[in-house]
């Protein structure tokens, strides 16, 4: 009886989920899920909590973003916290300190120039991406955000075996990463196998956007990582921060 009360549930759940823009009063919304917690391949250690508390509390008090948000392009959400995800992204890098981080999917650079703006000194932020900056439209990204080489775009798919042995140097390196790829679950899941092959002294932190998008919801729930959501943190499609181990 409870299997087939599970079965009705899942159609009613399905049948009600709201369509793309379509939840009552949303300027945008999607479907997604709601998942128990209890039975999650690994929970959180506390390095995860800590990281999230004192990151969010950074996001809180030490962050500013208004001089980013003059660029040209910007759009007028990049500032919005909680909703958006920037904020608790310079709020990390103000925590970790990394002194190289690893972007995937450089977009519009939104996130790429935040995360240039709060890296500690000497720091350096490589971001990998299919498409070159100046052909993406509404890009924020300038020639003179390269210039000091503390910002490097590549235009290469980690997902390929190949690819990945040839940036292996430096991916063994991060200390932080930001994916915001494709979503197909497919190349997460290329990419993550490739990372497993790399033995890190300190595990890196990873910040991963869209984690509650309906596709995403499955792979990311049954990762075989230490996972947080900070959605209430972060990005409205969803955060999740994770440890690399």
């Amino acid at each position: 009886m409870s299997s087939l009360i599970r079965k009705i549930a899942r159609k009613v759940v399905a049948d009600e989920m709201p369509r793309q823009g379509g939840f009552p009063g949303a300027s945008n919304s999607f479907p997604t899920w709601v998942t128990a917690f209890d039975d999650v391949p690994a929970q959180p250690p506390r390095r995860l909590i800590e990281v999230a508390l004192d990151a969010t509390r950074a996001a809180l008090n030490d962050v500013s973003l208004d001089d980013l948000a003059k660029r040209p392009n910007c759009p007028d959400y990049f500032t919005i916290w909680p909703g958006e995800h920037y904020k608790l992204l310079a709020g990390l890098l103000l925590v970790l300190k990394p002194k190289v981080v690893i972007e995937i999917g450089t977009d519009t650079g939104l996130s790429a120039v935040t995360i240039k703006k709060f890296l500690p000194p000497g720091g350096k932020v490589v971001t990998f991406d299919l498409r070159p900056w100046k052909t993406v439209d509404e890009s924020v990204l300038t020639d003179a955000d390269f210039a000091d080489g503390q910002l490097e775009q590549r235009l290469v798919d980690l997902a390929d075996p190949k690819n990945f042995e040839a940036n292996r140097s430096l991916l063994e390196q991060a200390e932080f990463f930001f994916v915001d790829g494709p979503k197909n679950i497919e190349y997460e899941t290329a990419l993550m196998a490739q990372l497993a092959t790399i033995k890190y002294t300190t595990p890196p932190i990873m910040l991963w956007d869209d984690t509650r998008l309906a596709g995403m919801v499955k792979y990311w729930r049954e990762l075989k990582h230490p996972t947080l959501d900070l959605t209430s943190f972060g990005h409205w499609s969803g955060t999740g921060l994770l440890e690399l181990k």
